[in-house]
């Protein structure tokens, strides 16, 4: 068992960076809730969000500044770290063997990541070839990276007029101005869409006043794609009416958006963070709607099914608050 951690020991306040997205950012945000009303709900443990420029970059800068490991935290995702592991351009140009040592501490949301258009003639990713796609930044895993992946694997990128990855908001907005064809949105989820948010660029659209669909990627596309590369895309079946403006279900490539360290970080802090998140959510629920997917079951999904991924320390927690047996 671990012994009493050295910070309460000590009486001494203990501060974990966690590195996220840019400022004004659901993720971003929630941690700095968080961050808010930590001292409120543990004596010690003092988180604090920084600002970073996205995941892809948290990756990396993890992997070659071991300085930071045992003290920060970083948002991530399976499909980020395993592009970093295997080297996949255009995200990395060479693999980052620090990865392999990445641990979960837990799973910040299931994502769902969309495409979308005005144009009731493009169904799939088939009818992409000769148009103007535009999606979120490459340093981003959920708004870029995920988009790029999922057409490379299908062969349609190179096959496109245009692909200019914008950023979630300018994506949208070209989309709706007639400057892309093609846009894109992400859904995040709790486990099995009890809970679901929206992020910004879903109300653009739907205050638009413009007609707009999503287009859904066939599972067997998915499936072929996964196959061929080995990315490990969730298939995302999202039943209908889950999202604004979703009459029928749509099909697409999903991902475990995850909370991630360095397998060094100590594990009585990650224990007592793991413990604090858990408590916060519906506290975080109160003044972010990213609080409203941080129920205990689906922060603890990844413990559950990829226990071999997870932090020792944060696994300890799951299993003490019975989220884990």
């Amino acid at each position: 068992m671990l012994g009493t951690p050295l910070a309460l020991a000590e009486d001494k306040e203990v501060t974990v960076d966690l590195m996220m997205s840019p400022a004004g950012t659901g993720p971003y945000l929630a941690w700095a809730t968080v961050q808010t009303y930590a001292k409120d709900h543990h004596k010690w443990l003092r988180p604090k969000a920084v600002e970073a420029p996205g995941f892809v970059y948290n990756v990396r800068f993890a992997a070659v500044n071991p300085s930071i490991w045992k003290t920060t935290m970083f948002g991530s995702g399976e499909v980020v770290e395993w592009a970093a592991l295997n080297g996949k351009p255009p995200f990395f140009d060479k693999p980052l063997e620090a990865v392999k040592d990445y641990r979960v501490i837990g799973t910040l949301s299931q994502t769902s990541n969309l495409f979308v258009a005005t144009d009731d003639a493009i169904k799939g990713p088939v009818d992409f070839v000769g148009k103007r796609i535009a999606t979120g930044l490459l340093s981003q895993n959920e708004w870029g990276m995920a988009q790029r992946l999922i057409l490379d694997g299908l062969g349609i990128t190179e096959k496109t007029k245009s692909y200019s990855p914008l950023g979630p908001n300018a994506n949208v907005e070209a989309l709706l101005d007639g400057r892309a064809d093609v846009g894109t949105v992400v859904l995040h989820s709790a486990m099995n869409y009890k809970k679901n948010l929206e992020a910004g660029p879903f109300k653009t659209l739907m205050s638009s006043g413009r007609p707009w669909h999503y287009v859904s990627i066939p599972k067997s596309d998915i499936e072929d794609s996964i196959k061929k590369t080995g990315v490990p895309f969730m298939i995302r079946e999202i039943p209908a009416n889950t999202m604004s403006n979703q009459p029928e279900v749509v099909t697409t490539v999903g991902n475990n958006m995850l909370l991630s360290v360095h397998k060094s970080f100590p594990e009585d802090i990650a224990y007592e963070f793991v413990k604090l998140w858990v408590k916060m959510g519906p506290i975080v629920a109160k003044y972010n709607a990213t609080g409203g997917i941080w129920d205990a079951d689906s922060i603890a999904n990844m413990a559950r099914n990829q226990p071999e991924r997870i932090h020792p320390g944060a696994m300890r927690a799951y299993k003490e608050l019975g989220l884990v047996k």
